[in-house]
């Protein structure tokens, strides 16, 4: 019998990667849906979905839509990674960019950059 689980779990926005202490700061403006395996703490990420895009944010700005799949954040693969390795990306000092290659739903592929502005 396989331990194994696959399950889906929703992560709502910045509030998850960031500590109380930051959740008055500019938001990316996104929520994702993770598919994985293993312990629920620290998936083995099968996809990443954008599950909803906040009107007027960051990441609406860069095109972001509901239902695309983030493929790579920072030219790294995001299939095959832990979830825990993956917080580090939703960090952003003021001025940072972070780059993600998504799929649409229509299969078309494109770069999201996203700027967290400077106060």
């Amino acid at each position: 019998m396989s331990y194994r689980r696959r399950f889906a779990i929703v992560l709502i926005g910045l509030l998850v990667f960031a500590p109380r202490s930051q959740a008055a700061e500019v938001k990316l403006g996104f929520s994702i849906r993770l598919e994985g395996e293993g312990f629920f703490l620290n998936p083995l990420v099968k996809r990443l979905f954008v599950e909803e895009v906040t009107k007027g944010s960051l990441a609406e700005a860069a095109g972001m839509r509901a239902g695309d799949e983030i493929v790579k954040i920072e030219g790294q693969v995001v299939a095959g990674k832990r979830a825990l390795s993956l917080q580090g990306f939703m960090k952003l000092d003021p001025g940072e960019t972070r780059t993600m290659r998504l799929k649409h739903a229509d299969g078309t592929e494109f770069e999201a950059r996203i700027t967290k502005p400077k106060p």
